[in-house]
């Protein structure tokens, strides 16, 4: 096993990368019955650990198969190192990726470091659960929370590429095009990275990269006076990055009922919130997290997929143990094949098993219209209120389209208010939402479940039809008038379709006749 770093000259990147999304990267929590905590530095600040930033690195630059460890991947394994089992066989990487500390800004002090450090206070709480397919409620056990950096937020990127004569010029090109990959947004780190969280962005004006000479004294001595040759920016954002197999589906939409998915946390003048999350320091906005808004459109594809095959959701019994409930639901999440192939399921554990992080990913969607950090906190506390007795922090909201509303549930058999059935909602009315953005990983997809690829992306396309029709409803109490969307347009962008195609429009193409038949054959049992 190779264990030295042969250099003749160092190719070096500092910088930032910008959060687009919030973050997850786990640390070690104490409390089984807490939130699962974000990774913290000896000095208690919210950190990313190089070795989470490193493998997320190389799956960027060398997707797919490529990336393997051994004979296969020879690029990746050259740049990322590898080691064989049972086998002396290996070598450390040629890349060193450190600790990338969370900031709040892109100040760096005297010392070069970073001097915004984020304030664990700022971090979140993000609420998930799993939904019964049989009861419709929330599935025993599949409740989880995690804690999150929220958007906006910034980390120190540092990499060295060590680099040696007979490299030099790969090891430009490699960097070129990582860097092109970063500027172009394709990183994503960390838990739930296909359920909203864990993008990351280069950010290009605060990005420096500089090539040290070791082959020389004069080199040696430029490199320790900080004289090292500055790359320019403008190059390596023409460099060719890998060509990826994906599709990106734009959702361009308008809410026709109050639309909002609840707070887990109850306020004090209201009690249904809706969920709001950071987008910049001092605001905040209403989300609709791709944790939501991808487990609405499983819901949707597994309702196509059983209604065809007639095949129903195991249940347990209703005097069943809880790990017998807790089994059934995971039957149901890994029964359907062209589901699982699209939104994922957990692993079996077995040699070869597709199964694990689906091949969907639909990031957070965000309201236009941010609103102030102190006055969304108010909602949650006692405040003062105006002459006609109504909070201001309510009258403030008004000015965001968000207006309280009191609903009861009426008794049966009197037909009055029933006991303590009073409840309030925030309800968001004429709220302007940005668009719904998934990607499908077509290579993934292609890759670990070739037999049913085309199937696949035919019931995507049944459900995104579905979506453009009306018939899928968002978030909160769906089925008590709110969640209806107006769908305007979803915008497909393919490697056949690099300027994007309506959806419409390929729904009537070859190719989408194509994808029907392999559908018919699936359903008919011919590629299952």
């Amino acid at each position: 096993m190779t264990t030295t770093r042969a250099m003749t000259a160092r190719l070096r990147v500092r910088g930032w990368l910008h959060a687009v999304s919030p973050l997850h990267v786990g640390g070690a929590g104490q409390d089984p019955n807490a939130a699962l905590s974000a990774a913290l530095d000896g000095r208690g600040r919210p950190y990313v650990p190089g070795t989470s930033l490193a493998g997320a690195l190389r799956s960027l630059l060398h997707p797919g198969p490529d990336q393997a460890t051994g004979p296969r991947g020879k690029t990746a394994n050259d740049l990322w190192g590898y080691a064989e089992s049972r086998s002396k066989d290996g070598t450390v990487s040629r890349i060193v990726v450190r600790d990338a500390l969370i900031t709040a800004g892109t100040g760096l002090d005297e010392d070069d470091l970073p001097s915004e450090a984020l304030d664990p206070a700022r971090l979140e709480t993000r609420f998930s659960v799993g939904i019964d397919r049989r009861g419709g409620v929330a599935a025993h056990g599949f409740l989880h929370a995690r804690t999150v950096v929220p958007k906006g937020s910034y980390l120190r990127f540092e990499l060295d590429l060590n680099a040696t004569e007979r490299t030099l010029e790969d090891d430009r090109e490699q960097l070129e095009r990582l860097l092109r990959l970063l500027h172009d947004g394709g990183l994503r780190v960390g838990a739930a990275r296909t359920r909203g969280l864990g993008h990351l962005e280069l950010a290009d004006e605060h990005t420096e990269v500089r090539e040290e000479d070791f082959g020389s004294a004069a080199g040696l001595l430029a490199a320790l006076g900080g004289a090292a040759t500055p790359w320019d920016s403008e190059e390596w954002k023409k460099a060719s990055p890998p060509a990826r197999q994906t599709m990106s589906v734009k959702i361009t939409w308008s809410p026709a009922a109050p639309v909002m998915v609840r707070s887990a946390v109850d306020g004090f003048m209201v009690d249904a919130i809706p969920l709001a999350s950071a987008v910049e320091p001092g605001k905040v906005a209403l989300v609709l997290p791709g944790t939501s808004l991808k487990g609405v459109l499983r819901s949707r594809a597994e309702r196509i997929e059983r209604t065809v095959l007639r095949r129903d959701a195991p249940a347990a019994a209703h005097d069943a143990p809880a790990t017998d409930r807790s089994a059934a639901f995971r039957q149901q999440l890994d029964q359907l094949d062209a589901v699982r192939a699209l939104f994922g399921a957990a692993p079996l554990g077995k040699p070869d098993d597709p199964r694990g992080i689906g091949t969907v990913t639909v990031d957070d969607c965000y309201a236009t219209d941010p609103v102030t950090a102190t006055t969304w906190e108010a909602v949650y506390e006692p405040a003062a209120k105006d002459a006609d007795a109504t909070p201001l922090a309510l009258v403030e909201l008004r000015k965001h389209n968000l207006e309280r509303a009191d609903h009861v549930a009426i008794d049966r058999w009197t037909g009055g208010a029933a006991d303590k059935r009073l409840y309030s909602v925030l309800e968001p009315h004429g709220v302007t939402w940005d668009p719904i953005n998934l990607t499908v990983d077509l290579g993934r997809l292609a890759h670990h479940h070739a037999d049913i690829d085309e199937p696949a992306q035919a019931l995507l396309l049944l459900v995104l039809r579905d979506l453009k029709a009306g018939r899928i409803p968002v978030g909160y109490a769906t089925n008590r008038g709110m969640g209806d969307i107006t769908v305007h347009d979803i915008t497909l962008t393919l490697p056949d379709h690099p300027d994007g195609v309506e959806l419409d429009d390929y729904l009537t193409s070859d190719t989408a006749r194509e994808l029907t038949t392999s559908w018919c054959a699936y359903i008919d049992g011919s590629t299952a």
